[in-house]
């Protein structure tokens, strides 16, 4: 189950890092294994239960399955951008519900150190 995770999180690193532009470059190995090394890091903070874990599973997998459906649309940017905004949003609501208050708030840092991360390289792509 934890390598379930692990490769999702590679999606959506992948997802992301590309800006949903349809030719993404492809992740290193390198970046490969840090973004393994700090998915583990992760979800050992969280601290999932069985119960808790399963659910996540299964809410990253419908995440993940949106982003696939959403890069291989032909919409436009901003479309896509919106339809993004909204997955993610629905995941965060969906997460809420299953984690409590201390995992949650390590999940929303999480999320703003990807979010951080994928600004970053987006600077030094266009820069």
């Amino acid at each position: 189950m934890r390598s379930t995770l692990k490769i999702l999180l590679v999606l959506m690193i992948t997802v992301i890092s590309g800006g949903l532009k349809a030719q993404q470059s492809k992740m290193t190995a390198e970046e490969k294994e840090e973004a393994r090394a700090r998915y583990e890091a992760y979800q050992e903070k969280l601290n999932l239960t069985e119960a808790q874990s399963a659910k996540v599973e299964e809410i990253n997998l419908t995440f993940f399955e949106g982003l696939s459906e959403l890069r291989n649309s032909n919409e436009a940017r901003f479309a896509k951008y919106k339809k993004f905004k909204g997955l993610s949003k629905e995941r965060d609501k969906e997460m809420e519900a299953v984690l409590d208050d201390s995992q949650y708030k390590i999940y929303q840092q999480y999320q703003a150190e990807t979010r951080d991360e994928f600004k970053q390289n987006r600077k030094g792509r266009n820069g």
